[in-house]
């Protein structure tokens, strides 16, 4: 499913206008984006919580340029499922 196919789906449902519907749901991207970016996390009761995840500093290779280079401790987005979620 698209962002596109979201939105049609739930204006569909709820009989709203699509512009609105994609409004929302923008609305709704971005502010989990941002929120995330800023080191908080997001939980939805019943649907999961989106979090940051630690990755330490190591050293990888590029194959191609035959070298080694050293990566910096980074934080990545994550989402973990509710028990209720992964029992449906």
């Amino acid at each position: 499913m698209t962002r596109a196919d979201l939105t049609l789906q739930i204006s569909r449902v709820n009989k709203i206008d699509t512009t609105e519907v994609s409004v929302i749901t923008e609305a709704l991207f971005a502010l989990i984006k941002d929120e995330i970016a800023n080191g908080n996390k997001i939980t939805f009761k019943g649907f999961g919580t989106f979090t940051t995840k630690r990755r330490a500093a190591k050293k990888v290779q590029l194959i191609k340029q035959k070298q080694t280079v050293d990566l910096a401790e980074h934080f990545i987005p994550s989402f973990k499922p509710s028990k209720y979620f992964l029992s449906k």
